[in-house]
């Protein structure tokens, strides 16, 4: 069940596109009772969920990203603390600016270009930074380092690790 949502989730804005593009928009919404396009703010409402999920944890108890690191590292140094709750925060900044570029689109931007960046453009941005932060995160702690990343971190940061 668990996969079906997700990949869900990810088809959504090209089903979304498919039916917009294909039927009239009053066809859609039932006649008069509401606005195709109101399914376009869809991933509006995620990632200001998102942001909420990560940003309230920011002010309450512990960073989301730290809760989710001991789950694996039941004991992280001061550093790895300080990490984790600047990582939160990149991502509530993330999401912010996502939920931003998304309502845009929704609002004034072509259906194609709207499902382009929700579908797509989105989550290659979503693994960008998750991967930027592996990188960042397996450098700076000295975690094992997969043999992939070691000519990546010897790039982007000469100098060495620091803690």
């Amino acid at each position: 069940m668990r996969l079906v949502r997700g990949v869900l989730a990810v088809a959504y804005p090209f089903l979304i596109f498919a039916v917009l593009h294909r039927f009239s928009p009053s066809s859609v919404s039932g006649g008069e009772w509401s606005d195709p396009k109101l399914l376009l703010l869809v991933p509006v409402a995620v990632n200001l969920a998102l942001l909420f999920v990560f940003a309230r944890t920011l002010w309450r108890g512990t960073p989301l990203v730290e809760t989710l690191a001991r789950l694996q590292e039941p004991s992280l140094s001061p550093a790895q603390q300080r990490h984790c709750r600047s990582v939160t925060a990149i991502w509530s900044g993330f999401f912010a600016a996502n939920t931003v570029v998304c309502l845009g689109l929704a609002l004034f931007a072509e259906l194609w270009l709207w499902t382009l960046y929700t579908g797509f453009v989105a989550y290659v941005l979503m693994a960008a930074l998750y991967g930027c932060e592996y990188l960042v995160r397996i450098w700076r702690f000295h975690e094992a380092r997969p043999a992939f990343a070691e000519p990546v971190l010897r790039r982007l940061f000469p100098e060495g690790p620091s803690t």
